[in-house]
């Protein structure tokens, strides 16, 4: 039985961008012995982007398009989870989750399905074609996630994963898809591919959305972040009575004044350590309220076939 594989991407108002990039995949997969479903997820588009999907049609004899309509709009890491969520009930061991906005190499494609003993690909971004500023604040970004977490964030949602990664994702969840698979315990691997300028040549991602991006992949490592505030309370608590110990010192067993400066620093430090010590309270107690929710996951897609509607078959509002 020919081996199928499972492509997951997103789309939101990209119009005839998601055509071309569907064209660019099927140039490289009808050269290849699998067989393949690729799952676009729509992200409740406002312009034709739903309508140009239901009308495209793979001439490759290997490729099947499936169309996941969502109910309403709900970002795009959500969008992939609700592909993922789909594609769970189908016979594979191999899905490709990808965007569909062209910078994401499609020719990488062959080399992914090449693999069979590792539990995630990643494709590492080679060169970026992004402005020199987005581009430093990407490195920065980088480099405060590394020391936080420890490990190194070079890729993004382009990646390769089998089913019982696929499984875990869908129970836990998640907000940032890389961050989420850099926690992963499994095998894992990766392949380097530079990133393409967008098929329309606008990116949508800017500088501010950099920012809202980066702060959801340290939600991912909530519990990492939260350690660093505990370190700083530590680190505080001991200047704090070291400062202590000096004010005492100076005042019953020298005759030296205490430095004014003196009684303001304890007192700024042991305010701090108060701040660090809430915030570690308090993520713990959202962690735990997440942890609470997270098998509460819902479907919210229609199935579109043969331009007709079809729903899922466990749709839950």
């Amino acid at each position: 039985m020919e081996e199928k594989v499972v492509i997951i991407t997103p789309c939101f108002n990209e119009n005839t961008t998601v055509i071309s990039f569907l064209q660019n995949v099927e140039s490289v997969i009808e050269k290849l012995p699998q067989t393949f479903e690729v799952v676009v997820v729509d992200d409740c588009s406002s312009d034709h982007t739903l309508s140009l999907l239901k009308q495209f049609k793979f001439s490759a004899i290997n490729a099947t398009l499936t169309i996941l309509e969502l109910n309403f709009n709900v970002g795009h890491q959500a969008a992939i989870y609700q592909g993922l969520l789909y594609s769970n009930s189908i016979a594979s061991d191999k899905f490709i989750i990808m965007d569909s906005d062209g910078e994401d190499d499609p020719e990488a494609i062959a080399d992914l399905v090449k693999f069979k003993d590792f539990d995630i690909i990643n494709v590492a971004r080679g060169r970026r074609k992004e402005s020199f500023s987005f581009q430093a604040s990407y490195y920065i970004y980088r480099f405060i996630f590394k020391i936080i977490t420890g490990k190194v964030l070079n890729f993004g949602n382009f990646c390769m994963i089998k089913k019982k990664v696929l499984k875990t994702s869908c129970y836990t969840g998640f907000i940032h898809f890389a961050a989420h698979l850099s926690k992963q315990k499994v095998s894992s691997t990766s392949i380097v591919y530079n990133r393409l300028k967008r098929i329309d040549g606008k990116s949508k991602m800017n500088l501010t959305s950099l920012v809202h991006h980066a702060f959801k992949s340290f939600v991912e490592y909530a519990e990492e972040l939260l350690m660093v505030f505990l370190r700083i309370f530590m680190l505080i608590i001991v200047s704090f009575f070291g400062f202590i110990g000096i004010v005492l010192y100076k005042k019953f067993f020298t005759d030296e004044a205490i430095l004014g400066w003196a009684s303001t620093m304890t007192v700024s430090l042991f305010t701090t350590a108060l701040i660090c010590i809430g915030f570690f309270v308090m993520g713990i107690l959202l962690l735990n309220m997440i942890s609470q929710k997270s098998q509460s996951k819902s479907e919210i897609f229609n199935k579109l076939a043969n331009n007709e509607i079809l729903p899922s078959d466990s749709l839950k509002l």
